[in-house]
């Protein structure tokens, strides 16, 4: 078969099957950011570090692939943008994590539950993009209980919020406030993810 009809068929890539391995480099990244906001270790912090460098290579394969395939199981516009919005949700993970420790800041009860409910959007939303594709799959469900999960970090950010005292520290104040910020543009990243993967799933109806 000569250079030039080869060139000609079809060239299929697994592009799915990147996107869903991203999603579970994320979620994992995402266990460890719940568990460093409630510890606040070094050790948690660097295990976030290492799973946003783990999701920046799993995008970087998969943009790969988009640049070589001809034929995907799901369309390449919304493989890429669901792909840099998982990317997102780890770098805002990330930026948490420098923020607080650039003001010396411990994770309190509150940042405890919104890590819990940031692991909770992104494992319901994994599953919701291991749900795409023409196997059969629920993908709006998943991707609505991670919505719902996500709008509860702001339902903890609030709850924070409240118990800030009037008086006294004006810079633990503050730092409190960056960090909590910082967590409301995680659960923003998550809804963003959510509302493309029922933009991909509507797509194929």
């Amino acid at each position: 078969m000569s250079e030039r009809a080869r060139w000609f068929l079809p060239h299929r890539v697994d592009v799915l099957g990147l996107l869903r391995e991203q999603a579970d480099v994320t979620v994992a990244g995402l266990a460890a950011f719940e568990d460093w906001s409630r510890t606040g270790s070094e050790a948690d912090a660097d295990r976030v570090r290492s799973a946003e460098h783990d999701g920046d290579a799993a995008r970087r394969a998969l943009l790969e692939a988009l640049t070589i395939t001809l034929i995907a199981q799901i369309e390449q516009e919304d493989a890429y943008a669901l792909s840099e919005r998982i990317d997102e949700v780890l770098d805002r993970a990330k930026d948490t994590v420098r923020t607080a420790q650039a003001l010396d800041w411990q994770p309190d009860k509150h940042a405890a539950e919104m890590g819990r409910r940031v692991h909770e959007s992104a494992a319901h939303l994994r599953d919701a993009i291991h749900s795409l594709g023409p196997r059969p799959g629920d993908p709006g469900s998943e991707a609505e209980r991670g919505i719902k999960a996500a709008r509860q970090i702001e339902k903890s950010l609030r709850a924070g919020l409240a118990e800030l005292p009037r008086s006294g520290d004006l810079w633990a104040v503050t730092a409190t406030l960056e960090v909590y910020r910082s967590y409301s543009a995680v659960g923003t990243a998550l809804i963003r993810i959510a509302d493309r993967t029922w933009y991909a799933a509507l797509r194929v109806l």
